[in-house]
């Protein structure tokens, strides 16, 4: 029997080296962290100056470096393909070279942008148990001689426990991000519930409903009913622009400055173009607010109203007959200074306003068909003569027939008015 060899020194080493590596990946979850480690621990064993590890992003088809041992730290993206890099997260091969300016694969770029200077280079995927592709290891300039097969080697096999502490510390991330989301969206949630109105004003001149349901916890819409010191009745639907905490603190912002104005007599049209400079000032970029404020004059039963932007409101006539208040301007903080319309119109007795929000006319079912505006006057003139509660009830059962089992994607509102019908029963 033909005696083996005992391993070389350097096999011993490595082999320490991947141990106690092995050690380090699995007592941490921070993704830093590991990625230091495994830098540290494969540019020391394969005696190089420098190294990158780039993670993969399947949705993007791109590499990322995440970090740089040595030199200056550069944010590097490639796409799959590019640089020697690319080259092996799209091949899946090893690559060894000795003159990487020989090199047409090679991109000059990076050096070029760093003032490093790259000789040598090995570069590696890093693949989980299932074969996916993680990342892509990439050590440069071995301090002696070029790179070996056995290099290669080597970095393959650190590979195996590198990509399940990457993993690991991906879910680990994930799982954290999920639970602060979560915890956003609570804070998000009560925030929304202190500034909804908890009870609606009660009259014999007219009759109230509302009802909101967040999509996710909570979103932006928002809904409210204001009795002003004039005898007016200030109703409003509105709808922030995105989800979460952003949103509930934007309609929070809204709600507070509308309140204000009520309280001081603000006349509609000023309220309207001061929401509208507040919300430009306070809000991020991007964000903007859609909303129809409508004033009431219970007696001479007038409805003024301004539409900034939103759905617009329905007016179902007791005659059968259905009028758009679209009257107003642009969603509210788009602009620093806009122009908004006033509309008018006099209700009559047995007349139902239907505000809402596009929760409902974007409602979509299986076939990718929204439920639309012509559906919600069809449903809204066959419920009209019910009482508001069950008219409440009766659109909330037409949109989630259409929709069937898909999930809903956006917020949905609806705040309701009648002018009761004195010639007719109480609808109370």
């Amino acid at each position: 029997m033909t005696p083996r060899h005992p391993p070389s020194a350097r096999t011993v080493s490595r082999l320490r080296m991947l141990v106690k590596a092995s050690e380090l990946l699995n007592s941490s979850l921070d993704l830093d962290r590991i990625l230091d480690v495994l830098l540290q621990y494969t540019v020391a064993s394969l005696d190089a100056t420098t190294g990158t590890i780039y993670l993969y992003d399947g949705s993007k088809g791109e590499l990322t470096a995440r970090r740089m041992r040595g030199g200056k730290e550069l944010e590097i993206r490639l796409r799959v393909g590019e640089g020697v890099a690319g080259y092996v997260a799209e091949t899946g091969k090893t690559v060894r070279i000795s003159d990487a300016y020989k090199d047409k694969r090679f991109f000059q770029g990076i050096d070029q942008k760093s003032g490093f200077r790259t000789r040598s280079m090995l570069c590696a995927p890093m693949k989980n148990r299932a074969g996916k592709l993680i990342g892509v290891f990439q050590i440069l300039n071995r301090k002696r001689g070029a790179f070996t097969v056995d290099d290669g080697k080597f970095l393959k096999s650190i590979s195996i426990p590198a990509t399940i502490a990457i993993e690991n510390a991906r879910l680990h991330q994930a799982e954290i991000e999920s639970n602060r989301m979560q915890r956003d969206l609570e804070l998000a949630a009560q925030l929304q519930q202190q500034i909804l109105p908890k009870n609606l004003p009660a009259s014999p001149l007219f009759r109230l409903e509302a009802l909101t349901q967040p999509c996710m916890t909570v979103g932006g819409d928002f809904y409210d009913v204001i009795r002003s010191q004039d005898g007016s009745l200030i109703l409003t639907v509105a709808d922030a622009s995105g989800k979460g905490v952003g949103a509930a603190l934007l309609v929070s912002t809204f709600q507070a400055a509308l309140h204000t104005y009520v309280e001081f007599g603000i006349p509609i049209r000023d309220t309207v173009t001061r929401l509208n400079r507040i919300i430009y000032e306070d809000s991020t970029t991007g964000s903007f607010v859609t909303a129809v404020l409508l004033s009431l004059d219970p007696a001479s039963r007038v409805l003024s109203f301004v539409n900034a932007g939103h759905n617009n409101p329905l007016l179902i006539r007791s005659s059968g007959m259905v009028e758009e208040l679209s009257t107003g301007g642009i969603p509210l903080g788009m602009l620093g200074e806009s122009t908004f319309e006033v509309g008018r119109v006099v209700l009559e007795e047995g007349d139902l306003l239907v505000c809402y929000s596009d929760g409902i006319t974007e409602a979509m079912n299986a076939k990718g068909r929204l439920f639309g505006e012509e559906r919600l006057k069809l449903a809204s003139l066959k419920a009209r003569r019910k009482e508001l509660r069950d008219v409440v009830t009766s659109l909330c059962m037409e949109v989630d027939k259409f929709a069937g089992s898909r999930p809903k994607a956006d917020d949905l509102t609806l705040l309701l008015m009648r002018i009761p019908d004195t010639t007719a029963a109480d609808d109370s």
